[in-house]
């Protein structure tokens, strides 16, 4: 309903689709709503064009999926919003992937290790509500460890500080 059923150009992320009704934007948002979606706009500008249309366009990062299994999609914005009978209305609508960097591994490396740093980060957190600072301590690496806690000065090395300091 925040879309113009009379006025309308969408350009959806995760669909080949151009839509131009209502019908189509509620089944778009029927079937996107199932990937579990929660977005943050990472960077953004707003450029005015009077007082019954602006244009908002910038960056946003999508999580998708189930708790378990969550994935970010990282995707270019632009909306043109404008006064419908008093109503502000999405008239325009365009949203597509960032797109990968041709040869760049590194980014879908970076990309297929997110669900295991999730799994790790949790890991972690889970040994901290614990209280367990042996269990906290053996998360870290016993060779090669560079290490500078949240909560003190020191700038740990070895597996006994820090196990002191948790």
């Amino acid at each position: 309903s925040l879309y113009s059923s009379t006025d309308l150009s969408f350009l959806p992320t995760v669909s080949p689709k151009f839509i131009r009704d209502g019908q189509s934007t509620k089944e778009y948002f029927m079937n996107f709503l199932k990937r579990l979606p929660s977005g943050t706009i990472t960077a953004d500008n707003v450029q005015s064009f009077g007082d019954e249309a602006y244009l908002h366009s910038g960056m946003y990062t999508f999580m998708t999926g189930p708790d378990e299994d969550r994935r970010p999609v990282e995707a270019r914005f632009s909306y043109m919003w404008r006064k419908v009978e008093g109503v502000w209305k999405i008239v325009h609508h365009h949203s597509s992937a960032v797109p990968k960097i041709p040869g760049t591994e590194e980014a879908v490396e970076c990309e297929n290790m997110y669900p295991v740093a999730q799994a790790n980060f949790k890991m972690w957190n889970d040994a901290l509500l614990e209280k367990d600072f042996e269990k906290v301590a053996s998360l870290y690496s016993s060779t090669d460890l560079s290490f500078l806690p949240t909560v003190s000065p020191k700038f740990i090395r070895d597996g006994q500080s820090t196990k002191e300091y948790f």
